[in-house]
C-alpha cells in the first residue's frame, strides 16, 4: 500500500505517515484512528503508552502488521470492527460486524435516564435494541445493579454479543429476544432506546456506515420515523402510569417526535441537545 512502511519507524513518526494516509482515503478522524489502531497492534493498555514510548523503533514485523490494520481502515472499516471494541461512558464494550457501533451521542442518552433513577429503587427497566449492550450495562454500572433492567433485540447475534459484555463487566442484565416490546411480559417503569432512525432516502450517511454497520439496526423506512412510532405506541401500552420513556433521534426529527409522543398521551415531553447543540434526546411520562 505504501512503499515507506518498509522504512525504519519510531511509534511517532508512524502515526504521522498514518494519519497522512488514513486522511487522503476519507477518514474523518484520521489521527485518532491512527493512534487507536497502533495502540491495539502493540497491545498497549491505552494511547497514553504511544506518547511515552514516542522515540520507540520498530520491528519490522510491527510494522507489517499495523500496516495490515492500516489497509483495512483506509478500506472504510470501522476501527471499532477492526479491534473489536469500542469504550462507551468508559467502558469497553466488545463489537463485531452485525452489532451496532456504540456512538458518543447516545452517551446523552444514559445520563438523561441515570437522571431520573439514580435515587430510585427496584425499576423495571426495558433498553429496547440493545445492540452491544451498552445503553442497559452502563446503566446497571451506574446504578450498582439495583434496578432490574431487561434488554431486547430482534438480533440473536446482537444479543449474543450483550450478553458476553455483560458478563465481562459483571451485570445482572437480563436478555430476550423481542421485537421492541411485542416479547417483552408485565408493567414497566422506564423504557429506553436508541432505536433505528435513518430514513431510506438520507443521502448524508457516510458510506461505510451503510457497508459495514447493520441495516437494521439503522435504517427505519421512508421516513426514519416508522420504528419510533410502533415504539411509542407499544411503550404507552406497557408503561404504568407515571412511568416514562426516552429515546434518541435523528437531527431534524424532535417536533415529530414531540408529536407522537403527545398524539399517544405522553405528558411533560422535553427534548435534549447532544454537545453538538443538536436536538437527540426525547423524554415523555405517560399519563
Amino acid at each position: 500500500m505504501d512503499n515507506c512502511f518498509a522504512m525504519k519507524w519510531t511509534i511517532g513518526t508512524l502515526i504521522k505517515r498514518a494519519t497522512e494516509i488514513l486522511r487522503e482515503r476519507g477518514s474523518k478522524s484520521p489521527r485518532l484512528d491512527a493512534e487507536l489502531l497502533l495502540t491495539y497492534s502493540l497491545g498497549f493498555k491505552s494511547r497514553v503508552e504511544l506518547y511515552t514510548n514516542f522515540e520507540r523503533p520498530l520491528t519490522e514485523e510491527e510494522v507489517e502488521a499495523y500496516r495490515q490494520l492500516i489497509i483495512r481502515r483506509a478500506k472504510g472499516k470501522p476501527v471499532a470492527y477492526i479491534t473489536g471494541k469500542k469504550e462507551f461512558f468508559g467502558f469497553e464494550f466488545k463489537v463485531e460486524k452485525g452489532v451496532l457501533i456504540p456512538r458518543p451521542e447516545t452517551e446523552l442518552l444514559v445520563e438523561v435516564v441515570y437522571e431520573r433513577i439514580k435515587n430510585k429503587e427496584s425499576l423495571k427497566i426495558v433498553d429496547v435494541g440493545t445492540g452491544s449492550g451498552c445503553i442497559a450495562i452502563t446503566l446497571c454500572k451506574l446504578t450498582g445493579g439495583k434496578h432490574r433492567i431487561t434488554a431486547v433485540d430482534i438480533s440473536e447475534k446482537a444479543l449474543k454479543v450483550a450478553r458476553e459484555n455483560a458478563q465481562r463487566l459483571n451485570c445482572p442484565v437480563e436478555f430476550k429476544k423481542s421485537d421492541l416490546l411485542s416479547e417483552v411480559e408485565g408493567k414497566l417503569d422506564v423504557v429506553v432506546s436508541n432505536p433505528p432512525y435513518i430514513s431510506l432516502k438520507d443521502k448524508r450517511v457516510e458510506k461505510e456506515v451503510v457497508k459495514f454497520e447493520p441495516a437494521v439496526a439503522l435504517f427505519a423506512g421512508e421516513t426514519g420515523l416508522e420504528v419510533i412510532e410502533r415504539l411509542i405506541k407499544e411503550a404507552g401500552e406497557k408503561l404504568k402510569k407515571g412511568g416514562f420513556i426516552a429515546l434518541e433521534f435523528g437531527q431534524g426529527q424532535a417536533g415529530k417526535v414531540k408529536e407522537l409522543m403527545e398524539r399517544k398521551g405522553f405528558t411533560e415531553v422535553k427534548i435534549y441537545r447532544d454537545l453538538a447543540g443538536i436536538e437527540r434526546v426525547a423524554t415523555g411520562v405517560k399519563g
